[in-house]
């Protein structure tokens, strides 16, 4: 009888744990007793695209034509997954920190990388966001890469 009680609080045992495991998992990550979050972004072009990076992409590639028009890229929208279904509007006012760190290069990972200040003629391009040490309490190191090609000339 002793046997049977033990094998039976054992089995409760480990359903117990299992369960506890598996509520730690998801889109939280524990470190130092802080709770961080996966992070999604929107990216706006001037040209009035927006390209979505849900958990999970972290790389997209487009293609576009050139129209002399400069394109600037950033930051617009930010969502917490698993703290809020809302997506944060990304404040530019100099007096509020950036969240996301957005930087141009121009060239190809065969050529080498140029730092530009934006996209004004046709060639290849790598979009590249970080995350800012302002929303690093929140969400941990994160880069996105967005790949620009403008097509033709006038």
């Amino acid at each position: 009888m002793k046997k049977i009680f033990s094998v039976i609080l054992s089995v409760i045992a480990a359903l117990c744990l299992s369960f506890a495991f598996a509520a730690c998992g998801g889109q939280q990550n524990e470190q130092n007793g802080q709770t961080k979050y996966d992070v999604s972004i929107r990216v706006a072009c001037s040209d009035g695209e927006v390209y979505e990076f849900p958990v999970g992409t972290d790389e997209k590639s487009i293609a576009v034509q050139y129209t002399g028009a400069e394109r600037v890229y950033r930051v617009v929208k930010y969502q917490l997954v698993g703290f809020s279904d809302e997506w944060i509007d990304q404040n530019y006012s100099p007096y509020s920190p950036q969240n996301f760190n957005v930087s141009i290069l121009k060239g190809t990972e065969n050529t080498g990388y140029d730092s530009v200040e934006n996209i004004t003629e046709p060639g290849e391009y790598l979009v590249q966001i970080r995350t800012d040490y302002s929303i690093l309490s929140l969400v941990d190191y994160k880069r996105w890469s967005l790949y620009v090609k403008v097509e033709g000339g006038i």
